[in-house]
């Protein structure tokens, strides 16, 4: 009962936490401020977060499990690159609607010593689901996942078939991040919606062979996974 008790405390927390991030920015949020959102004294805050840098991570961590735990659910019924562009909807929909993914966005822009760069890949090449190299915070996590299912989509012969591949796939993630800057304030969902299924209109013919674009689907799953 006490670590139940202990563990809603603590994911009211990283919720207000995130509310106050994404409303003020890292800076401009203070401890006092979303310790008052979520319902209790700073005293309690401390106990479960020894700083507001510590409570900034907790937020980018739940964000990065929801995008991960959205991938795997789409990629477990569909092809890597039906997943992606059912990824760029569950995007659109957690930047209406979560404000923990909006957070770690946000937070990931205003950079800070706490959100180190993705580490360089090794010469044997990059690991599955880690970050995009020389990206910080939120948006190298999101662009690691784009470029990884990019990579099962070549892998699965879904991609045409090119000499320098780097081009279009670099395309697809610089697109996909984009999403996030273009969408991020004053969009409607609707909107947000109509330009995703545009972006990937578009962005087909140029990644698949001749011929097989009409067997994506480009408009979003209903209801997206959350």
């Amino acid at each position: 009962m006490v670590q139940e008790r202990s563990e809603r405390t603590r994911g009211r927390l990283v919720e207000a936490g995130a509310v106050l991030f994404d409303r003020c920015g890292y800076a401009g949020a203070t401890l006092g401020e979303i310790a008052g959102a979520a319902g209790v004294t700073k005293g309690a805050l401390y106990f479960h977060f020894v700083s507001k840098e510590e409570l900034a991570q907790a937020v980018f961590r739940q964000a990065e499990r929801s995008l991960r735990r959205a991938c795997g659910a789409l990629r477990a019924t569909s092809s890597p690159l039906q997943a992606l562009i059912d990824l760029g909807y569950w995007l659109v929909d957690a930047l209406e609607s979560d404000a923990v993914v909006r957070a770690a966005f946000r937070l990931g822009r205003e950079g800070g010593g706490w959100q180190p760069l993705a580490a360089v890949p090794p010469p044997g090449g990059v690991a599955s689901g880690a970050p995009v190299a020389g990206m910080r915070g939120f948006h190298g996590v999101w662009a690691g996942v784009v470029r990884d299912l990019l990579t099962g989509a070549r892998r699965a012969g879904e991609l045409r078939e090119r000499t320098g591949a780097l081009g279009p796939e670099t395309l697809v993630v610089a697109a996909a991040c984009g999403l996030e800057v273009v969408f991020g304030d004053g969009c409607p969902g609707e909107e947000r919606a109509r330009r995703v299924g545009a972006l990937w209109e578009w962005l087909l013919p140029c990644l698949v062979p001749p011929g097989s674009a009409d067997g994506y689907r480009t408009r979003p799953l209903a209801p997206l996974p959350g």
